[in-house]
């Protein structure tokens, strides 16, 4: 009875706090690509192989409904709890990524993957990203500093670090979001409109050098 009161106590908190219309987004979005997978991949599989073949249906369903329990422990977490661990999250998951080089799987002339014996592929900026957000989030939020003109340096040299390890696989896109994805926190922080047209001439700079950089790798 007591386990029972728990979980009802757990949910009534977990739906309580959490932004529910992000969550039906989300939830929108994986149930259409899953309908989606079912009626294009898994028919053409089929009509192909003469054979009723699910299993990117089953195995889009699988990644689904782990995706919607990591959302659920996620979203239950402390704020502050979660931002601690944020940051070490961001750590492990930039050694993923300096690995892709060096033991990575390599897909039509780019390293991006990772085949860890212990772990299905996958790709380590996924990892990074929402992780990076935060940790960006944090540099332009921290009190201790006052110089947001600092915040931004640092926030910026963060982010192409990043970059540069995406350059080298070559991930041309996956740049392009992780940029715009700084472009767009340091906009919403407020930044004078000078400065932030002065970056966006020094992004499509750095932009069209890594495009250059990539088409010769």
């Amino acid at each position: 009875m007591e386990y029972k009161k728990s979980i009802n106590s757990f949910y009534y908190e977990w739906w309580k706090n959490i932004d529910k219309f992000l969550f039906f987004l989300i939830t929108l979005l994986f149930f259409t690509g899953l309908f989606f997978s079912l009626v294009s991949t898994s028919l053409i599989v089929s009509d192909k192989l003469d054979t009723n073949d699910y299993s990117f249906f089953f195995k889009h369903l699988v990644f689904i409904l782990l995706a919607m329990f990591i959302i659920v422990v996620i979203s239950s977490i402390n704020q502050q709890k979660l931002l601690k661990f944020s940051i070490f999250i961001f750590l492990f998951s930039i050694f993923f990524l300096i690995l892709v080089p060096f033991v990575g799987v390599e897909v039509k002339g780019s390293k991006r993957w990772l085949d860890i014996y212990f772990l299905p592929r996958f790709q380590p900026i996924e990892l990074v990203k929402p992780f990076l957000i935060i940790l960006i989030s944090l540099i332009l939020c921290n009190q201790k500093y006052t110089n947001i003109y600092l915040k931004y340096s640092i926030s910026f040299f963060v982010t192409l670090a990043i970059a540069l390890f995406l350059a080298a696989q070559p991930d041309i896109g996956q740049t392009l979001l992780v940029f715009l994805s700084w472009s767009i926190l340091i906009f919403t922080s407020g930044i004078n409109l000078i400065f932030l047209g002065i970056l966006f001439v020094l992004l499509i700079f750095i932009f069209l050098y890594l495009i250059f950089f990539c088409s010769k790798v």
